[in-house]
């Protein structure tokens, strides 16, 4: 399985943790999903993957970048 991503939002906390969201897809399967990454400065980092609907589900800024993405895939 090889995961091809695209990251469509980034957010830096004030103390100086990081977290970013990519648009995945599986090469192998065509599946696509929502990756969460964290960049932890005391623990290291992690990931979890999501489903689109259960990413968009919630709403707020960091659906609207995805929504963003999703439109400039869309000619003119």
């Amino acid at each position: 399985m090889a995961l091809v991503k695209k990251q469509f939002y980034k957010n830096k906390k004030d103390n100086g943790d990081e977290y970013w969201f990519s648009l995945a897809r599986d090469t192998d399967t065509g599946e696509i999903s929502v990756i969460r990454e964290f960049d932890y400065l005391v623990d290291g980092g992690s990931e979890k993957k999501m489903s689109l609907y259960e990413f968009l589900a919630s709403g707020g800024n960091r659906q609207n970048a995805l929504l963003q993405l999703i439109g400039t895939l869309v000619p003119d």
